[in-house]
Order: structure tokens, then sequence, then C-alpha cells
């Protein structure tokens, strides 16, 4: 820690809130000032990009048009994450760069499938690292989340909470005593993929009836489009909330969420649901339809242990489990290096 604190990037802060006889007691945080991080989502159509310092203090966001080429959208990253430099004003160095991606991540973060993009396969962190002047951090866009709602969010002192988001798709991250669970192969929490309308809407991973064919905001949009209403995106689905086609898709929406939802409670007993990403743009106008169906299926001890909450960090929720990946690799890469100084010192 010493060695970490000649390099800047920790500092003591004298303690305030208890007085005590004797020396002031300190404690050690991140100095806000060593350098920034930035975290970014990427989606089909857009990448929503955060900066923060390395406390975690936002200093810019943007969104700007993605692609499904992936040689493309690692440029428009690239150009977007030096645009969102320049618009927080900041030359400091980027210690870490998280993204969130839509799609099964495997314990060694190899990305095995990402229906929406259409990528398979794929060694995105390595191509990332390879365009980006910063460490890259990879992961699963809701796992990220999750992480980003433990450090910075409503989470904090939550063991036991389904986090759900629905931007392309629909993911979920579960955190179980404290600790996100990824299952055997890394990829648990493909909340999206539950049947819940057997040979239903096809599913871009190939099968039908997947919740996300209803509840992301690409098919909210579509189903708009059926019913004769074009809208481009979830916030404008927000402000037509008065329409009555509008008004019937998000209880449509609604109801199947919460049917999907009382799987999960019935079979994890969690503490907190949190809607979050693009979800919490629209959550408010899905509760009424969202409780109904919820009680209406799930087991009533149960019922009555959880609650449900919209995560204050919005449709930012992804881009900041971004930096919540790069925070930790830096952190973790720090203490590494400061302490193999320490021992070629000594």
């Amino acid at each position: 820690m010493a060695q970490l604190q000649q390099e800047g990037l920790i500092e003591r802060m004298a303690s305030t809130s208890v007085r005590r006889v004797g020396r002031p007691e300190t404690a050690l945080t991140i100095a806000a000032s060593a350098g920034v991080l930035v975290g970014a989502r990427l989606e089909p159509k857009t990448i929503r990009m955060v900066a923060t310092t390395l406390a975690g203090e936002i200093l810019a966001h943007m969104q700007i048009d993605g692609s499904r080429n992936v040689r493309r959208a690692i440029t428009l990253l690239q150009k977007g994450i030096q645009e969102l430099l320049t618009q927080a004003g900041e030359n400091r160095e980027v210690r870490g760069i998280g993204v969130g991606i839509p799609g099964m991540m495997n314990r060694e973060g190899r990305l095995v499938l990402a229906p929406n993009l259409g990528w398979r396969n794929s060694e995105i962190r390595p191509m990332l690292e390879e365009n980006l002047n910063a460490p890259v951090y990879v992961d699963n866009d809701t796992n990220a989340a999750s992480v980003a709602e433990c450090l910075f969010g409503i989470c904090r002192t939550v063991r036991n909470f389904i986090f759900i988001t629905g931007h392309s798709g629909v993911g979920g991250g579960l955190v179980l005593d404290g600790r996100l669970y990824r299952g055997t192969g890394g990829f648990a929490g493909e909340v999206g993929h539950l049947s819940i309308v057997p040979g239903g809407r096809a599913c871009g991973c190939g099968k039908r009836g997947c919740l996300e064919t209803y509840v992301s905001e690409a098919s909210i949009l579509a189903r708009l489009e059926e019913l004769g209403r074009t809208l481009p995106d979830i916030w404008a689905v927000a402000e037509a909330q008065g329409d009555p086609k509008v008004r019937q898709v998000l209880d449509e929406v609604g109801t199947h969420l919460g049917f999907a939802l009382s799987h999960l409670v019935n079979l994890m007993n969690p503490e907190l649901i949190v809607l979050g990403g693009n979800l919490a743009v629209i959550a408010q106008l899905l509760m009424p339809t969202l409780k109904r169906a919820l009680a209406e299926h799930t087991l009533r001890p149960l019922l009555e242990d959880v609650r449900l909450e919209v995560s204050p960090l919005g449709a930012d929720a992804v881009p900041m489990g971004g930096i919540a990946l790069a925070l930790e690799g830096f952190l973790t890469s720090s203490v590494v290096m400061a302490e193999e100084r320490s021992q070629r010192r000594g």
C-alpha cells in the first residue's frame, strides 16, 4: 500500500466520523486524480460510453452509432472514446477500459455467442487491446452491470438480488450471498432465453418464445410497428405513454416480464429485483402489470421477501459495469506490479 501511495494511486483521508483521543484515524481511498476509466456497452445499433475518475465520479457520457461488424464496431469505439475524453476535458492517462457485450462469455473471457450482434467464438479482448491504447476488460453486459450495482448503485448492502436489463436482448445477473453467480461454464443469467411462450416469436438464438422476443427494446419497437406505431427508441416509448397502442404494448411487456421473474423468485428467493439499462427508462410504466403477474405466479412467502427497484444508474448501468471491470483490473495489476517492484528493491 505504501508503494501505491508513493505512486499517487491511493491517498489517505482523515476520518471525521468518530472523534477519539490520540492520533486521528486515517482511511485509504483511490486518488481520483490518478487517471481516467472508460466503460462501454456494445450493441448492434449503439455504443454507449462513460468516462469517470478512478473514484467512479462521472466526467462525461455519450452514445454513438454501433455496428454488427466486429472490426467496424471496434473502430467506432476507438473514435468514440477519443470524443468522450475530449468532451470530458481530460488528458490524464486512461488506466483501463471495460466493455460490456450482450453475449455469452466463458470463464476464460472468450465470447462464445452474441446472437444479437451476430458474433460467435471471438477473442474480443485481444482485438480491442490491439486498437485501444489501454488495458481492456470484457464481460457479459448484465454481469458487468450487476457488479456496478454492488459498487455504485442500490445493492451495496444487498447479498441476494437479480439484475435485469433489456437492450437489443434481455440479460440477467444473479448475485447469491454477495457473489456474482456465473455457473459451470460462465454462462449463468441468460434470462432472456427463458421460454415464456412455447412456439412463440423466433429468437436470434434459434429457439422460439424467448423472453427477449417480448421484452427487449428491439422487440418493443417491433411490436409497436405491428400495431402501426413507429418510434425510434425506448425514450420515445416512455414519452408516448399516453398513446393507447403504446399502453397496450407496455402492459404486454409487464405481464411477460412478471411471469418470467416469478420463476426466478420461486427458484432463488432473492431480496431484491433491480430493473436496469433501457428497462429502467420504462420500469415505472411496467410496474402495475409486472407486479400483478409476479404476484399471480409467485409463492406467497417468497413474494413477501422480494421487492422491486429501478436502478439509479439507468441506461448507464452497463457502461458503469465497464467502469467496475476496469477499476478491478487496474487495482489488481497495480498491486501486483507494486509488489514486484518492492521485491526487486528488497
